[in-house]
């Protein structure tokens, strides 16, 4: 699942000048040691916040701006400490070719882009890697860590994330996977650490770790704390850990200040903090003086530490502490009160299904002020967990059913979460908890605080019985016997159907009036249900269902008269996350199935507002509001959601500042839900030959990457091939920057009616740093089969490519045909059209790279010639690497002309099936390589109704790949025959790679005008960082690089021409290169051009 990084964060990049040590002051600023490296610019250019870990920005920033660190200037003191050959180290991924590490880093999305890695290390024991920061001091709590970190599921047994307090260790996060492919988000709130806390530490582990790290902290700074990031490797794999932007929001504790803005409480450390922030629990001053027992007298606070205080419970809850009692992975590593493994909090013993219950005493009425309650909850470990609040009024003849202020359930994370309910009753009341713990959830309580207006009636020390229908769900039934007709728990029971949960929201109604399809995202928000979708923020914002009359210049989406809509409102959360609302569980869902809404958006640039889809624990971005505009009115939107296997939620995810300058704004009305049922098929779904002119047949994007193919409209540079202004598929990586590294085209299922198709399409590869294009095949429960692929640019025009596809008839079997877009930056662009299929094989390809296949040819006689790479490091003979990629990976057909398996004189053929007759003069041209020692002859033949021999090559061979060609005039099908006619020497070879057939004369060795392409000369990327590769293209044809307009061999804009556009190597001595074939000794030669 890939998200942007822009989405979930304004990411800010400051730079300072390197440094090796633990702390940097520079001398112009002499900040005393305790604001060095504590979240607050004290020197005018922040310089005292750099090499911590972090850098600050050169300016001071707002504590809503996040300390960052790229790594892409330096380490920002970062310190390996590892003790085993199993090590951090700045990286890139360039650096290392085909490593197991990323191919990209997070905050350029290239492979220019830096991270700290543990490099992969082949030992037979467990190892550890240790990265500490710097001393770091005076976190906030509403101090939240994020970091982007990327691993292989089968290189790492465990992730792990450990906050330390002077002697004391406690995880914040740890998870033993699986972990999704690319760069995974973890954000966690560190807590509140203060002079009471000597010192902390942040450990980030892959694996298992018995040993304990050392500490360049001072025991007598007791504000000072300290960040490690450490991998563990298991015993049988190697381990590949990448960290990339690290960032530390909201952490800064607030200035002092002569005065605070109205209304707003001055601290006795001149700070300023909001009058709800007052007797919270939390210490939002820095001096604890927001908390001072002066101020809250009556307030009555119960943290747990000795007791229940006040509240008594009928069931479920239990009085518990971290420290060695780690009952569940989901179990809370720390209470609220001290953010210590020690301190102790209530937590849910009961069993899914019932319902843990926890009940106030007796409160006086309280009108007419606010009674208000502030609580903490934890939520963590299943999605079906649920937390409620209900008020039950006390004191009438018949006590009326419950009414519930608050509920929040599913997966929130690890955080204590601040809520805070206003009650005004006219009656006495009390309020009631209550927890339902899912399968591996936990829900949990602490620091329930009841404001001063909250007055508790004397002497009444029992609870009122249970009653009404919200009562039952409390109070557990013991005796109550179902009707015979009902329906199993958890079932729906609708006319004489019961419907079972995972038939909910399938798309495919079961009961008569839709009941069991009636909370799944479809919505106008009228109804109090609001489609399904429910809020799962934890922050200071929420989404709520608002009434329009309640905004000022908002009105219902669809309708002249006021209505209702899902809008950010503020909320009681301490932290500062995006706000998110999630539909229940959804799917499967058919490969046309679209999400159709209306929506208003206006903010400031860190703003944003998003639809993601959350799928296997992966979050998938597809779509994202463009940046604000002034406009106020309403925005009609379709997202393509396709086909998704169940289940799969869609979320709302939104920030802006409600507190800011101006008016900001996120609303959402009128979501739909179209042509979603995956039985309902059409005839295009069958279409796999497509010009994409009406739509794109059966061809659909693919998920769980954040980069997307297009049907778009011919304009500007994009132009199809069917009519040079219709409509083509269309893959832009800078649209939005996509951090996933490719992008999925597919088929649905198809079934196979003849043995052997054809499948031809048109296809464009254009920029200077495309990446690879590759078609495959996939079938259930089978690995995908890779039937074509082309790397790097070809050029501004479209090509014609051919891919004979082989099934096997049976009645179960089926097939997908997938595209697959993987880009190496974000220099280029990719393009497909024109897609056919048709009975029997295709012709024989123009252009064979051998590395998707032989390409048809087959060898003669013995089958001596063989495709293969060098990838191991261990072939017997042949190339080290091949001449398509020039690495050992690249693939070439090769055969060993030893005389124990090819005596002196005997041939071994490799022969090429039907090419397709010729209308004009053409050029096959092919690049071979000769071992060192003599191999013999190679020669061509070519094959229609006779058989002629057009090239004979006999001269030793070198280390190089040389390029060959032949001439062909063919008015019939016709073949080509490669000889390999034995010399009788030991440890010798031929080998082939890259033919090509183009229109027109052969061009002498060296020459080129460059009208059918680049002849011998190579313009590949180079393995190099940041590899760029030269261009071939004509004036005419639209680009978005700048070019001559025409050509100088013809003159004219029809004209072809290689170029490079130079502005997009940037600093730093990249290059591109464009090389010729290798040229025959010369005495004196003239290169004109």
């Amino acid at each position: 699942m890939y998200l942007h990084s822009n989405l979930l964060s304004a990411l800010v990049l400051f730079i300072a000048a390197q440094s090796l040590g633990k702390t940097w002051v520079p001398s112009h600023c002499r900040s005393p040691i305790e604001a060095v490296c504590n979240f607050v610019c004290d020197c005018g250019d922040c310089s005292d916040e750099a090499q911590c870990g972090f850098h600050g920005a050169s300016t001071t920033p707002s504590m809503s701006i996040p300390f960052t660190c790229s790594f892409e200037q330096d380490p920002c003191g970062w310190q390996d400490i590892s003790t085993s050959g199993y090590s951090w180290l700045r990286d890139r991924a360039g650096a290392v070719l085909d490593g197991p590490g990323p191919r990209s880093d997070h905050t350029h999305g290239t492979d220019l882009g830096w991270y700290m890695a543990v490099g992969t290390h082949n030992g037979k024991e467990a190892s550890t890697a240790t990265l500490r920061s710097p001393v770091m001091r005076e976190a906030a709590p509403t101090c939240e860590l994020r970091l982007w970190y990327h691993t292989a599921s089968r290189d790492v047994a465990e992730l792990r994330l450990e906050l330390t307090h002077g002697v004391e260790t406690l995880t914040l996060w740890q998870s033993s996977g699986p972990w999704g492919p690319g760069w995974q988000e973890l954000a966690v709130n560190t807590g509140r650490v203060q002079g009471d806390f000597k010192v902390s530490r942040v450990v980030f582990q892959a694996g298992h770790n018995g040993e304990g790290l050392g500490t360049d902290l001072d025991p007598k700074d007791p504000s000072s704390l300290q960040v490690t990031f450490s991998a563990t490797r298991n015993a049988t794999h190697r381990g590949a850990v990448a960290l990339d932007d690290v960032e530390f929001r909201d952490c800064g504790l607030p200035r002092p200040q002569a005065s605070c803005p109205l209304g707003q409480h001055h601290c006795q450390n001149k700070a300023c903090v909001e009058p709800h922030q007052l007797c919270d629990g939390e210490d939002n001053c820095g001096d604890r003086s927001d908390e001072d027992p002066l101020i809250c007298s009556h307030h009555m606070a119960t943290d747990f530490e000795t007791g229940l205080g006040l509240w008594n419970q009928l069931e479920g809850w239990t009085r518990n502490h971290s420290a060695g009692s780690m009952v569940s992975p989901a179990w809370p590593h720390r209470d609220h009160s001290r953010n210590s493994a020690y301190g102790f909090f209530l937590v849910s013993m009961a069993k899914p299904g019932t319902t843990a219950v926890l009940f106030s005493p007796e409160f006086q009425a309280s009108v007419p002020y606010n009674c208000s309650l502030t609580f903490y909850y934890y939520l963590h470990g299943s999605e079906a967990s649920c937390f409620q609040l209900f008020l039950q009024v006390q004191g009438l003849n018949t006590p009326p059913d419950p009414v519930l202020l608050r509920s929040h359930h599913g997966e929130l994370g690890t955080a204590w979460v601040r809520d805070r309910v206003d009650i005004q009753s006219a009656q006495p009341f009390r309020i009631l908890l209550a927890g339902e713990t899912g399968p591996g959830g936990i829900v949990g309580l602490d620091d329930l605080i009841m404001s001063n207006y909250c007055k508790l009636v004397p002497d009444v020390s029992t609870v009122q019985s249970c009653s009404g229908s919200e009562a039952l769900a409390l109070c557990p039934q013991t005796s109550m016997e179902l009707p015979l007709e009902a329906c199993e728990p958890g079932h729906l029971s609708c006319g004489e159907l019961c419907v079972p949960p995972e038939q909910f929201c399938d798309f495919q109604q079961q009961c008569a009036e839709g009941e069991d399809e009636h909370k799944c995202g479809t919505t106008d928000f009228e109804s109090a249900s609001a489609g399904g979708w429910e809020d799962t923020s934890i922050g200071r914002l929420q989404w709520q269902r608002v009434a329009a009359q309640n905004r000022k210049l908002a009105r219902d989406a669809d309708r002249d008269v006021p209505g209702h809509f899902l809008s950010l409102q503020k909320a009681w959360g301490q932290l500062r996350s995006e706000a998110r609302a999630r539909t229940p569980a959804l799917g499967p869902s058919g490969p046309r199935c679209e999400l159709h809404m209306t929506y208003r958006f206006h903010s400031h640039p860190q703003g944003f507002l998003a639809l993601v889809v959350v799928e296997n624990g992966f979050r998938e971005l597809v779509w994202q509001a463009p940046s604000s505009s002034s406009s106020k009115g309403w925005t009609v939107e379709k997202v393509l959601l396709g086909a998704r296997h169940r289940p799969f939620q869609l979320e709302f995810v939104g920030l802006v500042d409600l507190d800011g300058p101006g008016q900001q704004w996120a609303e959402v009305d009128n979501v739909t839900m179209r042509d979603c049922n995956p039985t309902v098929t059409t005839e295009s779904d069958r279409e796999v030959s497509c010009n994409f002119e009406r739509d794109s047949c059966s061809w659909h994007t693919g998920h769980l990457t954040d980069a997307h193919w297009h049907r778009v409209k011919s304009h500007s540079s994009k132009y199809d091939h069917t009519t040079g202004q219709g409509f083509l598929m269309f893959l832009d990586p800078t649209d939005p920057p996509a951090r996933g590294q490719g992008a999925l085209l597919l088929t649905r299922p198809q079934v196979p009616l003849v043995p052997k198709e054809c499948l031809s399409f048109w296809y464009h590869l254009y920029g200077p740093q495309i990446g690879t294009l590759r078609l495959a095949m996939r079938k259930d429960g089978e690995e995908d089969t890779l039937l074509w692929s082309r790397s790097g640019t070809h050029g501004n025009r479209w090509h014609q490519a051919w891919v004979t596809l082989h099934h096997q008839l049976e009645a179960s079997t089926k097939y997908q045909l997938l595209f697959e877009g993987l880009r190496d930056g974000y220099r280029g662009t990719m393009a497909l059209d024109d897609m056919a299929v048709r009975p029997g094989p295709c012709w024989a390809p123009k252009s064979c790279s051998f590395e998707d296949s032989d390409c048809g040819f087959s060898p003669g006689g013995l089958g001596l010639w063989k495709r293969q790479s060098n990838a191991s490091g261990q072939a017997p003979w042949g190339p080290w690497t091949d001449h398509t990629t020039e690495t050992a990976q690249g693939h070439y057909m090769v055969v060993d002309t030893s005389p124990d398996l090819l005596p002196k004189g005997h041939v071994a053929s490799l022969t090429s099936e039907e090419h397709q007759p010729l209308t004009q003069p053409a050029c096959l041209t092919f690049w071979y390589h000769l071992s060192l020692r003599n191999p013999g002859t190679l020669r061509v033949h070519l094959e229609a109704s006779t058989r002629r021999q057009e090239l004979s090559i006999s001269a030793h061979g070198g280390f190089a790949w040389r390029l060959g060609s032949v001439n062909v005039q063919a008015g019939q099908a016709w073949r080509v025959v490669f000889e390999a006619v034995a010399a009788g020497v030991e440890h010798s070879y031929m080998a082939l790679d890259d033919l090509l057939l183009q229109d027109g004369p052969c061009a002498q060795p060296g020459s080129c005008d460059f009208e059918s392409g680049l002849c011998g000369w190579s313009h590949l990327a180079g393995p190099s960082l940041g590899a760029y590769s030269w261009d071939w293209s004509r004036g005419a044809t639209p680009s978005r690089y700048p070019k001559p307009t025409v050509d100088h061999t013809l003159g004219t804009e029809a004209g072809h021409f290689a170029f490079f556009e130079t502005s997009v190597l940037g600093p730093g001595g990249q290059k591109a290169w464009l090389r010729s074939e290798p040229l025959p000794a010369t005495t004196a030669s003239c290169l004109h051009f």
